[in-house]
């Protein structure tokens, strides 16, 4: 039942069919607010204060499926976001005050963790880990100010190195290698700024150089 200083109100179209439902209090939307699409499902159902979302906020398809669970506060998404896709989380984020800030989780389709960034203010900020569909880790990044900066490796599914490299400013900078599965060397090449500056060169697992790619001529 609605407080005595809330009046509920509905919506309608010309056909009659009903296009948002909610409570009025003060002249202004408070507690659930829903909006319906063309076939009478809701399309987003939010808790609101004073007509601005405060709480969770669930957006739908046209076929009433779950595409969204949001935190706001005060019409500012704060909190954790969920999206959906075939009823399954397809990635998780968390908001501070309108910001990504925090661990977002990207999700394969049997829904392990594909992938975890970390966040500040907004951009990807530290370590971000990368995970093959059986839940293995198979790569590393280092993020600095939503730039790769750091360290990047990548690992076969028995955790095995694959390739160690790394970034500053979000060029490649450095040694790079790639190894076998056996962690005998396949490549390597030095990096400045993004550019080669050492030959590349590729090897056989038996050690043997089986190509080569020259630095560009200044």
């Amino acid at each position: 039942m609605a407080d005595a200083d809330t009046a509920p109100v509905e919506e309608r179209d010309e056909a009659g069919r009903l296009l948002r439902s909610g409570e009025l209090r003060d002249g202004r939307f408070s507690g659930v607010f829903t909006a319906y699409g063309p076939a009478g499902l809701p399309l987003l159902r939010a808790r609101m204060r004073a007509d601005l979302m405060h709480g969770e906020v669930r957006h739908y398809d046209d076929k009433g499926a779950l595409v969204q669970v949001a935190e706001f506060a005060d019409g500012v998404q704060h909190g954790v976001a969920t999206f959906y896709a075939n009823a399954r989380p397809s990635c998780r984020m968390t908001y501070r005050v309108g910001l990504l800030d925090g661990p977002s989780a990207f999700f394969n389709d049997n829904g392990t963790v594909a992938a975890v960034f970390q966040y500040k203010a907004g951009k990807r900020e530290g370590e971000a880990q990368f995970y093959s569909p059986q839940g293995r880790l198979v790569r590393r990044e280092t993020y600095a100010a939503d730039q790769l900066n750091g360290p990047v490796q990548g690992f076969f599914e028995d955790g095995a190195v694959s390739e160690r490299s790394a970034f500053l400013d979000g060029l490649q900078e450095g040694e790079l290698c790639r190894y076998f599965p056996s962690g005998a060397l396949m490549q390597r090449g030095v990096y400045r700024k993004g550019l080669l500056v050492e030959p590349l060169r590729t090897y056989s697992e038996g050690g043997k150089e089986i190509g080569v790619v020259l630095p560009p001529k200044a």
